[in-house]
C-alpha cells in the first residue's frame, strides 16, 4: 500500500473519471497479483513441505522395516514379519507413485493411490503430484528424485533378503551360523540407505529455498511494476494543484470503501495515541465490536498477553512492516483465538498510522495440534508413542555421547495379557492398559519418560539417578505398583509385569542396540518365570527381583 493516495473526485470532467477508474483498476490489479502470487507460492511451498514430511515417513518406514526384519530373524515371531511387511508397504507406495509420475502419460489415480499407501495426507497429494509433474526438470528437484530412485536397488535387496529370511525360518534354518550373515547384510542395507536419505532431504530443502527466492523475486517485480505505473499516473494528477485537497479527501473515501470490502479484517490505528481510525466490517465481526464503541477501543485490549504486543511493536518500529505474525488475540468478550497478522506503517488522513490485516487461524492451529498429538501420542493411554519415544531416545543418546554420563532403558511387558484380552474382552484389556499406564507414570521420577510402544509393551527412559541401586529401586517400585488388584466391572484381575533393563553406554551406544538389548533382557525375565526384572549387561547378570503377587491368569 502506498503511503499517499492522490485521486481526483468524479465530476463532470470525463477525463478525471477515466483517470480515477484507471487508478482503482491499478490498485485492484496489485491486490490480485499479490493474492495470486501468494496463493501459488503457498501451494508450492505446501507441496514442498509435504515432500519433506513424506521423506520423514519414508525414512521411518525404512528403519521400522529393518528393525522388524532383524527381530524376525532373531526371534522368528510372526508379528515382527508382519510389522516388516507393513513398513515396507509404505516405501513401495511412494515408489509406485514416483514410477507412475515418470511415465509420459501417467495414471494420476494410480499415483494418488501410491502416495496414500505411503501414508501421505490426502490433502497434500494433489500438490505433490503437481509439483512433480511441473517442476521435474528443475536441477535440484531432478537431483532429489534421482537420489530417491537410487534407493530402489537397496529396497529390492531388502525385499529379497526378507524373502530369504522368511524361507529360512519356514525351513527351520535359524541357527546363528546361517542367520548372522543375513542380519549383517540387513545392517549393510540400512547403512547404505541412510546417506541417500540425508542427500535427498538436503537436496529437496535446497530446491525449495531456491524456489522460494524466485517466487518472492517475481512477486516483487510484478507488484513493483504495478506500483510504479500507479505512482506515475498519480503524479500527473497531483500536478493539478487546485484539486489536490479534494483528491486526497476523495482518495481517503475510496480507500475506506476498498478496505470495507476487503476479504480480511483490517484495522488502521493512529500511532500517536493508539486511536482506531478505521475498522472494516470483518474486523468488527471478528472482535465483536459494536460500531458505536469504536472510538473507545484500544488495540492493547485485544492482545491476550501484553508482552506479545510489545514484541510486535518493537519489530514494527525497526522494520516498518510485519508479515504473517502469529499471535494470540481475544475478542471483546474475552474469547481467545489465534491470528496471523500483517502490519504496515502508512500515512492515512495525513497522519502516521499502522494498517493491520489479520486472518483467524484458530482452526488451522487446532488441526496442527491434533496432527501433532496423533503423531506423537498413543490414542488409548495418552502416553508418548513409539515415534516420540524413539526421537527422545535418539536425542538422549546424542546428548550423552557429547556430554558423557549414563541412562537406562526399561522394556516392560504385561504378563499373560493375551489371556486377559481373550477371556474378558478387548474393552477390559484396554482399561487394563490404561490403568497400567497410569500406575507406571505415577511410580517413576518426573524426569523419566514413560511411553507405550504398542500392544502391552511399555518403556521407561530413566535419565536421572542412573546408578544400579537407584534403577533397581525404580524397577521394584514399578513392580510393586502392580500389586493392588485391578477392578473392572465384576472382575478382579491380578497382574504382573516382566522388565528388561539396558544401560548406556555398556549395553549399547546406538538406538537399535539399546532397544534390542532391553528387549532381550525382558524375554529373559519371561523365561525365568515372569514377574521379575533382568539386566542385560554382564555386570548385572543374575540380578533379579521377584514380586510376591500371584497372577490370576
Amino acid at each position: 500500500m502506498a503511503e499517499s493516495l492522490h485521486i481526483e473526485p468524479v465530476h463532470a470532467n470525463g477525463a478525471s473519471s477515466r483517470r480515477l477508474i484507471l487508478i482503482a483498476w491499478l490498485f485492484s490489479a496489485i491486490i490480485v497479483v499479490v493474492l495470486l502470487f501468494s496463493y501459488y507460492g503457498i501451494g508450492l511451498l505446501s507441496a514442498g513441505r509435504a515432500y519433506v514430511g513424506g521423506e520423514g515417513l519414508w525414512s521411518k518406514a525404512q528403519k521400522d522395516a529393518v528393525f522388524a526384519l532383524g527381530r524376525y530373524g532373531r526371534y522368528q515371531r510372526e508379528e515382527d514379519f508382519q510389522a516388516y511387511r507393513q513398513a515396507l508397504n509404505v516405501i513401495l507406495g511412494d515408489r509406485q507413485a514416483r514410477l507412475e509420475l515418470e511415465q509420459p502419460h501417467p495414471d494420476l489415480a494410480r499415483a494418488r493411490a501410491g502416495f496414500l499407501q505411503g501414508r501421505n495426507h490426502p490433502d497434500d497429494i494433489d500438490g505433490m503430484i503437481g509439483l512433480f509433474r511441473h517442476f521435474r526438470h528443475i536441477p535440484d528437484i531432478d537431483q532429489a528424485i534421482t537420489i530417491w530412485a537410487r534407493a530402489d536397488a537397496q529396497i529390492d535387496r531388502l525385499m529379497a533378503l526378507g524373502e530369504q529370511i522368511r524361507q529360512a525360518v519356514r525351513a527351520g534354518d535359524t541357527a546363528d551360523e546361517a542367520m548372522l550373515p543375513r542380519l549383517h547384510e540387513l545392517n549393510v542395507i540400512n547403512q547404505t540407505l541412510k546417506p541417500l536419505e540425508d542427500d535427498f532431504s538436503s537436496t529437496l530443502g535446497r530446491a525449495f529455498r531456491t524456489t522460494k527466492v524466485i517466487l518472492l523475486a517475481l512477486m516483487f517485480v510484478g507488484v513493483s511494476v504495478l506500483l510504479v505505473a500507479a505512482f506515475l499516473f498519480s503524479q500527473r494528477m497531483v500536478r493539478q494543484s487546485e484539486r489536490v485537497e479534494r483528491a486526497l479527501r476523495y482518495g481517503e473515501q475510496q480507500l475506506r470503501g476498498l478496505l470495507q470490502f476487503a476479504p480480511l479484517p483490517i484495522v488502521i490505528v493512529r500511532t500517536s495515541d493508539n486511536t482506531i481510525l478505521l475498522a472494516n466490517e470483518h474486523a468488527l465481526r471478528q472482535f465483536k465490536w459494536p460500531a458505536a464503541a469504536l472510538a473507545l477501543m484500544r488495540p492493547a485490549d485485544f492482545y491476550l498477553r501484553g508482552e506479545d504486543r510489545d514484541v510486535l511493536l518493537a519489530h514494527l518500529r525497526q522494520h516498518r512492516s510485519v508479515a504473517d505474525w502469529e499471535v494470540r488475540l481475544q475478542d471483546a468478550h474475552g474469547v481467545p483465538f489465534w491470528a496471523s497478522m500483517s502490519c504496515q506503517c502508512i500515512v492515512f488522513d495525513g497522519q502516521e498510522c499502522v494498517l493491520t490485516a489479520l486472518n483467524n487461524i484458530e482452526q488451522r492451529k487446532r488441526y496442527q495440534q491434533e496432527l501433532q498429538r496423533r503423531a506423537f501420542y498413543d490414542e488409548l493411554t495418552a502416553l508418548p508413542n513409539r515415534a516420540m519415544f524413539m526421537e527422545a531416545l535418539d536425542e538422549q543418546l546424542c546428548r550423552k555421547s557429547l556430554e558423557g554420563g549414563a541412562f537406562a532403558l526399561m522394556f516392560i511387558d504385561v504378563d499373560r495379557f493375551k489371556i486377559i484380552n481373550d477371556e474378558l474382552g478387548h474393552d477390559a484389556g484396554d482399561k487394563l492398559l490404561q490403568e497400567v499406564a497410569a500406575r507406571l507414570t505415577a511410580n517413576v521420577h518426573q524426569t523419566d519418560m514413560v511411553a507405550r510402544l504398542g500392544g502391552d509393551e511399555f518403556v521407561v527412559l530413566v535419565t536421572e539417578k542412573t546408578d544400579t541401586d537407584a534403577i533397581n529401586q525404580t524397577a521394584r517400585k514399578i513392580m510393586a505398583a502392580m500389586t493392588p488388584n485391578f477392578h473392572f466391572d465384576q472382575h478382579e484381575i491380578s497382574v504382573t509385569i516382566s522388565i528388561g533393563i539396558s544401560c548406556y553406554p555398556q549395553d549399547g551406544a546406538d538406538l537399535m542396540t539399546m532397544m534390542k538389548n532391553a528387549d532381550v533382557a525382558m524375554y529373559r525375565a519371561k523365561e525365568r518365570g515372569r514377574n521379575n526384572y533382568q539386566w542385560y549387561g554382564h555386570s548385572h547378570r543374575g540380578q533379579v527381583q521377584q514380586s510376591d503377587a500371584a497372577s490370576t491368569y
